[in-house]
């Protein structure tokens, strides 16, 4: 059955019928969600919107159900001979990329876990101990995947971008992971 469009007079312009308002409402209602789906899609990596380390664990700590705690420990817990849920031998080159020529590509963890010259911002060792907290489950809101592209894009760019407007050096990651530390 063919559905007719009354034209009201004749040569005059369709009327509109019950479907089209429908559907422009339909699509001003589609626009208005995709603001909303993009704007969900834009979280910030570390989970919050402030601009710096310290301001990223004083930010909104409201939560939904159980709040997460961090329990993690700082490199001088994981010396002192604690049980380290990964080999203290396994290379520092295998668990962050740390491209091959600089000194960080042989060293150990265990080697790492402790300052070294060649890193004055200590930079290596508390990523080490930032590692070993999530391996743990210490840390569960700082997981070991956002540690390595903490570090990758760090060494590649010379900073880590928690958000689109902030940079952090060596030095604002270590304040970050020290405050995660206990």
């Amino acid at each position: 059955m063919d559905e007719k469009v009354d034209t009201g007079a004749a040569g005059a312009a369709p009327r509109e019928t019950l479907a089209d308002p429908l559907r422009r409402r339909f699509g001003r209602a589609g626009l208005g969600a995709s603001g909303v789906l993009l704007t969900l899609a834009c979280k910030p990596v570390l989970g919050a919107t402030a601009q710096s380390p310290s301001g990223f664990l004083s930010a909104n700590q409201s939560t939904h159900g159980r709040p997460e705690i961090s329990n993690g420990r700082r490199p001088e817990y994981w010396c002192g001979g604690a049980h380290w849920p990964i080999a203290p031998t396994t290379r520092f080159s295998q668990v962050f990329s740390c491209g091959f020529g600089t000194s960080l590509a042989g060293a150990t963890l265990a080697e790492t876990i402790v300052p070294r010259s060649d890193d004055p911002q200590q930079l290596a060792c508390y990523l080490t101990a930032a590692l070993l907290n999530a391996r743990s489950g210490r840390t569960p809101f700082l997981r070991e995947e956002t540690l390595q592209a903490m570090f990758l894009e760090w060494r590649t760019r010379g900073y880590f971008s928690p958000t689109a407007t902030v940079q952090w050096g060596a030095a604002e990651i270590v304040q970050y992971l020290r405050a995660t530390q206990s």
